[in-house]
């Protein structure tokens, strides 16, 4: 009877050990922590696979400039590197790609601080070396944009430049490259509309500080655009003195939009004058494209030439009209 009460002893330790303790630290290859999605539950998460994704780091990362790294040798070629590295200002956000379920939260010897997330169709993210983590735990159920953590450089990049560090894992736990799954960037409205998030989940109560100090040009180019800003980043924003100059400039391309309610009559090839002026301002200030881009180096030059009959058809093309080049009955429609 002892015996078997030393040995119920034994095993309960045992279990205590492997389920509760092995998840917490992580090497940096993060295979030790196979069994940290166990007591988690991940039934909210899709059964398919989300293929392709905006990079995770919200700020001066995009997918087309990342340099593939996984499979590259690391500790003098004793282990390949796992993931891929994203470099970015120490402090940026990083948020979650898809929805996502946390596993894992800790501060590993190699990993530095970390988060592991459950992915849609059984497979897991890793983010490593970061500077601080979300006011997250695990279990908590992640939207699209949700605050991962800030980029940083802990465990063993201590000393090197500040990076992301982002696994892939599939549903057997094998890391897989993640570039070819990275195959966008959120938008840029999409990131201004992240931002509330952010700065809730923050643990840093001056971040939106931070965030315009750092990223002030990409949020200023989306207050002119007309996205909505937090409350805090518009007060930060005007301590600068960008606020007045963006209320202005969103003024200015409010006027700059009614312009076709006042153009009436087709235009074409040809034609000169100061409608033409007001068309090509219109053009310059909200569309996009490179056809758009010529155009503004051009300049409102009054004159409807190649340059501007371009940039209509491609506003045509944009909203699925004929691209006939001419300011026509239906693209004022749209425009209007």
């Amino acid at each position: 009877m002892v015996h078997i009460k030393f040995y119920s002893l034994v095993a309960a330790l045992f279990i205590t050990v492997f389920v509760f303790v092995s998840p917490v630290e992580s090497a940096h290859s993060s295979r030790g922590s196979s069994y940290s999605s166990r007591g988690v539950n991940t039934s909210s998460l899709d059964d398919d696979v989300v293929k392709t994704f905006s990079v995770p780091v919200l700020f001066r990362v995009t997918a087309s400039k990342l340099t593939a790294d996984f499979g590259d040798p690391r500790g003098d070629g004793t282990r390949s590197h796992e993931g891929q590295d994203m470099l970015a200002p120490k402090g940026t956000p990083i948020v979650s790609p898809t929805k996502a379920v946390v596993t894992a939260i800790g501060d590993g010897e190699s990993s530095g601080k970390y988060v592991y997330t459950a992915a849609p169709g059984g497979g897991s993210f890793r983010y490593m070396h970061l500077d601080s983590v979300a006011s997250i735990k695990r279990g908590d159920k992640l939207d699209v944009g949700d605050l991962i953590g800030t980029v940083g450089d802990t465990g063993n990049a201590q000393g090197g430049v500040y990076h992301l560090h982002f696994e892939v894992c599939d549903e057997k736990n094998q890391a897989t490259d993640p570039l070819p799954r990275l195959g966008s960037d959120f938008t840029l409205k999409e990131k201004i509309s992240f931002l509330e998030g952010v700065i809730k989940e923050s643990k840093d109560d001056d971040y939106a500080e931070f965030l315009v100090e750092i990223f002030g040009k990409e949020i200023a180019e989306g207050a002119k655009l007309g996205y909505d800003l937090p409350a805090k980043i518009e007060t930060e924003l005007n301590k600068t003195g960008l606020g007045a100059s963006i209320n202005a400039q969103a003024a200015l391309l409010k006027i700059i939009e009614t312009i076709p309610s006042v153009l009436t009559t087709d235009l074409k090839a040809g034609d000169s004058g100061a409608v033409v002026s007001l068309l090509q301002l219109y053009l310059m200030f909200t569309t996009t494209g490179p056809a758009r881009d010529k155009l503004a180096l051009a300049g409102a030059t009054g004159y409807y030439g190649a340059v501007t009959a371009a940039a209509i058809s491609e506003y045509q093309t944009t909203h699925k009209l004929v691209a006939s080049g001419v300011y026509d009955v239906a693209t004022r429609k749209v425009m209007r």
